[in-house]
Formats: structure tokens, C-alpha cells, sequence
């Protein structure tokens, strides 16, 4: 029996004895930026009555079809770990879903995730090894930068101007590619911007990774969310399949967040490395949350259109109320987003959403966690129901008035 085990007076293993201090913790994670969404948020759980425009997630619950389907398959006995990419009935539904874009994709480039976060993660470790750049937008979502810390890379952001409505340059984008660039990262319909690609940008980024042998990971997950006459043009289209990751799930087209499914399209070359990479992460997706997913590709699509017609309805309440104050950064085209500027007044965009918050009673995220380009705004979702939405409008607009100079 080891003499030290259960024994508190042993020299050395005692709490609080003067031993040599304990080894620094990872210096990866803590170079991680947290994100100020979630400060935010605890910021704002504590107090009553908050109008909550912070979270960016479905207010409505996940279709009925899918939740019955799903509670059938568990009874059924999918309760029990699937292979690390996922069951291949939901493999063979989502390379469907993909190859409805004309371009045929295999169910063995298809590799299911937890979340949309865990097929970015999984495109990002399977092309990063230290010192590798990665091209990130700016502004863009915050776990983008963070990711490509933790993976050893190189976080190196491209302008989205908002005089060009938030989209890229790619003659801009191309001079920032250099030997070191591993991999370009893209997003449309955007976060926290609302923008949607044009088909001549998506081809012209395309045309960049083709050329200059760099990846793309195109971040999909919004590609359900477009209004007006914005059309979604997927990379799957234009980019070389052998440099091609895509990104998205069920999140947010059907209503599903808290099921963490999502999915990653990529090279059949890397398919064998992000598959393995599952296993010391998270071994596979939740069987119940792969069988909900199933349902939710192969079953009536209707709340797909009603989600996309509910939230173009409310990004018409955000022009309307915020567009007369001048403020409103942009004119969103998909997700379901709105950047506001802040008057002149205003020092800073967390001093800003503190104050609405504290004023107003209304929660927004401040812009500098998306990059340095959007310091001077803050991100508002429209994802609660759409009275409340137009009373935190209102709100906001009166702060901005209250505080202009």
C-alpha cells in the first residue's frame, strides 16, 4: 500500500504546505478572449424584467415531429455511442441535403458534430499545427479567434467595412494571404453583421484558395435564414472539394441549439483525420440528438420558411425603429443580427450595453468582441417574441436620443 495515500501529515502533500508552487496553468487557454456575450449575460440574470437581445438562438421550441420522432428512436434503443462521424443514415440525409446545391457530396466527407462549434472545432485542429495563420473576419464570431489560439495558430483578422455593407474585398483578402496562411474563414449569411455573399464574392474567395493553395472553412449555419431578394450561395459550389470545410446544423434552421447537433462537409482526404478526432473529444454526437436530426432533414420542412419568414418580420421592426436614428450600422440580408452604432457620447461599447442594461432594461452584446472594426457597436438578436422585441427597440432608440451629442 502507498504510505502517502489517505495520510494528510505526509510531507509534501499537504494542503497549503510550502512545497514548490503548483505549474502554471495552459497558457493556450488563457490567452483565449472570453467572450463579453457571456458577461452580458451574467450580467443580466440576475436582475427582473430584462428585454434579452443578447443571445442569438430560436425563441420558438424545436417542430413537434421532430421531438416525437426523436423520443420513438430512443425507446427504439438509440441510446448507445454511434461510430465517432456519426450514424450513417444521418450522414446519407445530410450529403442529400448538401448535394442539393448541384454539387454531388459523398456521405464519407460528411462528419457529425456536437454543435456547429464542434464541426468548427474539428475543421480548424484538423489544419492548424503551430505558427499556421488563419485569415478571420472582422468583425466575426468570437470562438473563430479563440479556436485558432487553441489549436496553436495564428488569428489574423480581414476587414469587413461597413461602407461596403460588412462584405469582403477579395483583391484585399488575397494580399493578406503569404506563405504562412493555412487556411481562410469565412461566414454568410454573417454574424454578427446579417450579410449574405453575393455569388461573384463567393467566387472570387474561391478562386483565392484555388490559387493559392489555402483552405476555405466556410461557416454555414445561417444558410437557412435569408430575406428579401439575398439568395444563400454556398462555397460547395465554387471552391475545389480538396480544400473545401463547411460548416453548419440543425441549430438555428430547426430550432434545435440545446441538441448540439451539427455537422462538418470536408476533403475526402481529411475526412479519416476529423473523424479521429472525435474520439478524444467527444467520441460522437448524442444518438438521441442524431435521430432528432434525421427527423428534421427528412421530415416536412414548413418551419424552416416560417422561422426565415418570422425573423424577416422582426429584422423589418429593427429597420424601421432603429433605422430613423441614424445609428443602425448596416441593412441585414440573413441570420438574424443588428449592429448599432453608439453616439458620439458614448465611451465605449461595453460602458454602453452596461448602461442600456441598467437603464433600459434591455441586453445587448457589446461590438468589440466581434473585432476591433466594431468596438463602436453593439450586436442586438431578434429572437424573442416580436411585441417584446419592438419595446427594446424603442428602448434602445430612446437611449440613443437620451445620450447623442
Amino acid at each position: 500500500m502507498n504510505e502517502l495515500a489517505g495520510s494528510p501529515q505526509a510531507p509534501g502533500v499537504a494542503q497549503g504546505s510550502a512545497g514548490e508552487a503548483p505549474r502554471p496553468l495552459s497558457r493556450r487557454a488563457n490567452l483565449m478572449p472570453r467572450s463579453a456575450i457571456r458577461e452580458i449575460m451574467s450580467l443580466a440574470a440576475g436582475r427582473p424584467d430584462v428585454i434579452h437581445l443578447e443571445v442569438g438562438e430560436p425563441d420558438f421550441g424545436t417542430p413537434a415531429h421532430i421531438v416525437d420522432q426523436a423520443f420513438s428512436a430512443v425507446r427504439s434503443g438509440a441510446t448507445r455511442y454511434t461510430g465517432n462521424a456519426g450514424r450513417p443514415s444521418l450522414r446519407a440525409a445530410i450529403a442529400a441535403r448538401a448535394s442539393r446545391s448541384g454539387i454531388p457530396v459523398a456521405p464519407e466527407r460528411v462528419i457529425v458534430t456536437v454543435g456547429a462549434i464542434g464541426a468548427l472545432f474539428t475543421a480548424l485542429m484538423s489544419l492548424i499545427d503551430p505558427g499556421d495563420e488563419v485569415l478571420i473576419p472582422d468583425p466575426g464570431w468570437p470562438n473563430y479567434e479563440s479556436i485558432v489560439v487553441l489549436a496553436g495558430g495564428v488569428p489574423v483578422r480581414y476587414a469587413l467595412h461597413e461602407s461596403a455593407g460588412f462584405l469582403p474585398d477579395p483583391d484585399a483578402l488575397l494580399a493578406q494571404v503569404t506563405p504562412r496562411t493555412k487556411a481562410i474563414l469565412v461566414n454568410s449569411p454573417g454574424n454578427p453583421t446579417g450579410a449574405v455573399f453575393p455569388t461573384d464574392i463567393v467566387a472570387r474567395i474561391s478562386a483565392i484558395a484555388a490559387s493559392r493553395g489555402v483552405y476555405l472553412i466556410s461557416d454555414e449555419i445561417y444558410e437557412d435564414i435569408v430575406f428579401s431578394a439575398a439568395r444563400h450561395e454556398t462555397f460547395l459550389r465554387h471552391t475545389p472539394q480538396d480544400r473545401l470545410f463547411v460548416i453548419s446544423g440543425a441549430s438555428k434552421s430547426y430550432a434545435m441549439t440545446g441538441w448540439r447537433l451539427g455537422w462538418l462537409i470536408c476533403p475526402r482526404e481529411a475526412a479519416a483525420v476529423a473523424e479521429k478526432l472525435q474520439e478524444p473529444i467527444v467520441s460522437c454526437a448524442p444518438a438521441p440528438s442524431q435521430a432528432a436530426a434525421e427527423a428534421a432533414l427528412l421530415g416536412p420542412q414548413d418551419a424552416v420558411e416560417d422561422g426565415r419568414r418570422l425573423f424577416e418580420r422582426r429584422r423589418d421592426a429593427f429597420v424601421e425603429i432603429i433605422g430613423p436614428t441614424g445609428m443602425m450600422a448596416s441593412h441585414p440580408q440573413g441570420a438574424f443580427y443588428g449592429l448599432v452604432k453608439l453616439p458620439n457620447a458614448e465611451p465605449n461599447a461595453l460602458e454602453f450595453a452596461r448602461r442600456l442594461l441598467l437603464d433600459q432594461g434591455v441586453a445587448v452584446v457589446p461590438g468589440d468582441t466581434f473585432g476591433p472594426s466594431t468596438a463602436r457597436m453593439v450586436r442586438l438578436a431578434f429572437t424573442i417574441e416580436d411585441e417584446r422585441l419592438r419595446e427594446g427597440l424603442r428602448r434602445i432608440a430612446r437611449h440613443i436620443a437620451g445620450n447623442a451629442a
